[in-house]
């Protein structure tokens, strides 16, 4: 009886673990896979919803240029949402 009483909390834990963590750790993942290989020409999305290509890439940062007139901006790596297909 003790033993039954145990079961569904750890049930519940592992339930709320295979459905909740761990795809938002493998989403994490994926996200700083992408932020890693950022390169220097690619077009990218921030989390503002700016759209640019990056014009240099270092450890932290990205610099992009977000129009024709060669305004230029630099980010934080973890403020790129996304790679914009070319």
């Amino acid at each position: 009886m003790q033993f039954t009483s145990l079961i569904i909390p750890i049930l519940l834990i592992v339930l709320m673990w295979f459905f909740l963590i761990r795809p938002q750790q493998k989403r994490a993942k994926e996200h700083r896979e992408m932020i890693s290989r950022v390169e220097a020409g690619q077009r990218i999305t921030t989390i503002g919803g700016i759209k640019g290509t990056v014009k240099a890439v270092d450890e932290t940062t990205v610099v992009i240029t977000v129009n024709g007139h060669g305004t230029e901006m630099t980010f934080e790596k973890p403020a790129i949402k996304q790679v914009d297909p070319s």
